[in-house]
């Protein structure tokens, strides 16, 4: 990706709409182009420049149904009439002034005013069940991890097969014990584990390899109590599969086939499972 191309994705890169794969290119271009990285420091410093000084008010809680309120007497004031059959014919020189009529009523613009503000707060309630679910953002955010641990050459902080030196390693820079599988014996051993950053939090990655490809495994405490395992997802040609268990969340995440991924989670969560001998 030259630089031509990343200005002109520098918009949607600073407002995160961009595929991972996509922003994690983008990230690495401005890694090592210094004059592109300045460019983006520039328009970051200047959208935070202007949010912070954009004031902010809330609308008290009553206001839906003041103004629903006020809609509904408004209405209630202005009788149905037959506007055709009172409007006398007259010469177009000599036309009263106009007047906004709204399906045979006559409508002054206070109700009109209330009727947008009413259709615009339906529309602000309905918005937010046409956007992706949390687990579908979730997921871009993990996979974008993913994707950036491998293009940026940090699969790991701590590399070693041994689970009994990757749990150990992150004491005291978690503050949580994530537990640490080791399916090696079925093919997929264990590389070693890092620190990452989801949600505002910090989680455990573990990390995993099967033949060519890599899996991370991303562990944090949990609020649910479900132990069933959700169906594979697929985003930008990468799997996951989340699932709870033990009072942890886990997120696997690879860009291995469905049927391979399904197999390393039905071992890590305790089965077996003999299609992953093949």
């Amino acid at each position: 990706m030259n630089c031509k191309e990343v200005i002109n994705l520098m918009d949607g890169y600073l407002d995160s709409e961009l595929d991972p794969v996509t922003s994690q290119t983008v990230e690495q271009h401005l890694r090592d182009c210094p004059n592109c990285d300045r460019i983006y420091k520039a328009h970051g410093s200047l959208m935070r420049a202007i949010a912070s000084a954009s004031p902010y008010h809330k609308a008290p809680a009553g206001l839906r149904e003041r103004i629903q309120s006020s809609l509904r007497e408004e209405i209630a004031e202005q009788p149905i009439r037959d506007v055709s059959s009172e409007m006398p014919l007259r010469p177009l020189s000599k036309q009263s002034e106009p007047r906004t009529v709204f399906f045979g009523t006559q409508w002054n613009w206070l109700a009109l005013a209330a009727a947008i503000i009413v259709a615009a707060i339906i529309t602000f309630n309905l918005v937010p069940r046409l956007r992706p679910g949390g687990d579908q953002l979730l997921a871009t955010q993990l996979i974008a991890s993913h994707v950036r641990s491998l293009m940026a050459s940090h699969l790991t902080d701590v590399a070693s097969t041994d689970q009994h030196t990757v749990k150990p390693w992150f004491n005291g820079k978690l503050p949580f014990s994530p537990p640490v599988p080791d399916p090696a014996a079925q093919g997929f051993p264990l590389i070693g584990g890092r620190l990452d950053y989801v949600e505002n939090h910090p989680v455990a990655a573990l990390v995993y390899q099967h033949r060519k490809h890599f899996i991370n495994l991303f562990i944090w405490p949990s609020t649910r109590t479900s132990s069933t395992a959700k169906e594979p997802r697929t985003q930008q040609g990468y799997n996951t599969i989340h699932w709870n268990q033990g009072g942890m969340e886990y997120w696997s995440v690879s860009d291995m086939n469905q049927g391979d991924l399904g197999d390393f989670v039905q071992l890590v969560r305790g089965g077996s499972s003999p299609s992953s001998s093949r």
